[in-house]
């Protein structure tokens, strides 16, 4: 981790953490996230992590999750937390309307996640773009990690996301009143 105050912090989804034990792209991962700390980015996690990357694991396996979650500069998942992710979860809502589909599949652990990168002005790392829909997430930067599983190329697109603080403000003051 960087010693000096970082310019912006970046959450760390927990697919990102679950990808450190694919020894694939573990390398590559790893680069990447070392390049993010040198370009002055300070890494976290929201608490809610420890229970997505920690349920239904063996001993062994909650063990070295501790130890790689225990490196990270955490987020309480505190009151306001949540009362905000219930709040992007009624704004995701009214999107799937505005756009003629009728549920969203984002889990309340995800939500946790954006709603806490709102909060505290944090950008998200992710390798499923699909849990902070548009327009409430922007993309500001990609990264493809390219790998082999077997005899197959495989690619890993990695992006780097921020909350549209406009777009959530507006829609939150549109929300119906009764």
């Amino acid at each position: 981790m960087n010693e000096e105050t970082p310019q912006q912090v970046i959450i760390l989804d927990t697919n990102i953490l679950q990808y450190i034990n694919n020894q694939k792209i573990l390398t590559q991962l790893l680069s990447y996230l070392t390049d993010l700390v040198k370009r002055g980015f300070g890494l976290a996690i929201s608490e809610v992590t420890y229970y997505e990357l920690l349920s239904g694991t063996t001993a062994k396996q909650e063990e070295d999750g501790l130890n790689i979650l225990n490196n990270f500069t955490r987020y309480v998942v505190e009151l306001r937390v949540l009362v905000a992710a219930s709040q992007l979860s009624t704004l995701y809502y009214h999107q799937c309307k505005l756009e003629g589909r009728t549920s969203h599949d984002i889990s309340v652990q995800d939500k946790i996640i954006a709603s806490t990168a709102i909060l505290t002005g944090s950008l998200i790392l992710t390798a499923n773009i699909n849990d902070f829909p548009r327009p409430f997430f922007q993309e500001t930067e990609e990264k493809p990690i390219f790998y082999k599983d077997g005899n197959r190329s495989k690619m890993l697109v990695l992006q780097l996301l921020r909350p549209n603080q406009v777009v959530i403000q507006q829609r939150f003051q549109e929300r119906p009143v009764k």
